[in-house]
């Protein structure tokens, strides 16, 4: 059997391996199995998916059986939970493949020598800029190349479907980390006057994230160092509209006096 590329390469390994099977978690969650998409079970197979998700929720690895009975069956007893997730396991194998699951001393795992999660190689992905970021050879081509894997892999918010309070809080977590990362790698990218690759940070960050003031006041700063007076007032009347107008905050003075620099006539 060949080895996962996983162990060899961890944030750059190509998703065009041949996997046998790829699970897809940001946005809906899509399960291909040999190349081909799974459709989503009926109502009577709900519970398949739920479990699916939720060992992608905890991580996809070595997770007990005795929490994912607590998550999933909070109100049955111990031994009929715990045959209720067996009978859970055996479908998902069912559907997947059975060596694309793995039940070891009470713990259950996703194989990696089998599967492609797209959040494993977003984690990697977030560690590893992370790490560059923080050494003092920072070079912008591998910023670069790091930033734009994040950002396609992250097609939309984890797991969107979901609304537990497990799904709820990942998915605060990967967004919150993503947007220190990009706040961390603007930061690097003004220091090196990239106020291009800045700005389509910003402009990505101001999309996962619309009400941080505090994003359209450096977006618009940029803008104005690239002589682009238009973008910088055009980004302030989107912070009006969104901000001020949709959640009846107030915009900050330093915000407004920055505007009045483009709009000198208007009050």
């Amino acid at each position: 059997m060949k080895s996962s590329p996983l162990s060899h390469n961890p944030y750059l390994y190509s998703e065009q391996w041949l996997w046998s099977v790829r699970i897809y978690s940001f946005g809906s969650l899509i399960i291909e199995v040999a190349g081909r998409l799974i459709e989503q079970p009926g109502k009577s197979q709900k519970k398949i998916l739920e479990l699916l998700a939720t060992l992608v929720i905890l991580g996809g690895r070595n997770i007990s059986v005795d929490q994912l009975t607590e998550i999933l069956w909070p109100d049955t007893e111990g031994d009929l939970a715990r045959q209720s997730l067996a009978t859970a396991l055996h479908r998902l194998r069912k559907l997947i493949g059975k060596e694309a699951v793995i039940l070891n001393s009470g713990m259950v795992s996703l194989n990696d020598s089998h599967c492609w999660l797209d959040l494993w190689v977003f984690e990697v992905a977030m560690d590893e800029l992370e790490n560059v970021l923080r050494r003092s050879d920072r070079q912008a081509h591998v910023i670069i190349k790091l930033t734009d894997h994040l950002l396609k892999l992250y097609r939309d918010t984890f797991l969107k479907n979901y609304d537990s309070g497990l799904a709820i809080l990942k998915q605060e977590q990967l967004l919150n980390r993503l947007c220190h990362l990009l706040d961390l790698s603007v930061d690097f990218h003004e220091q090196q006057g990239e106020d291009r690759r800045a700005c389509l940070l910003l402009e990505k960050e101001l999309e996962l994230k619309p009400l941080v003031e505090a994003n359209y006041r450096r977006l618009m700063s940029h803008y104005i160092h690239l002589g682009q007076s238009g973008h910088a007032l055009h980004i302030y009347q989107r912070c009006q509209r969104i901000i001020h107008k949709g959640f009846q905050i107030s915009l900050s003075e330093e915000i407004q006096r920055l505007a009045k620099q483009l709009q000198p006539n208007e009050r």
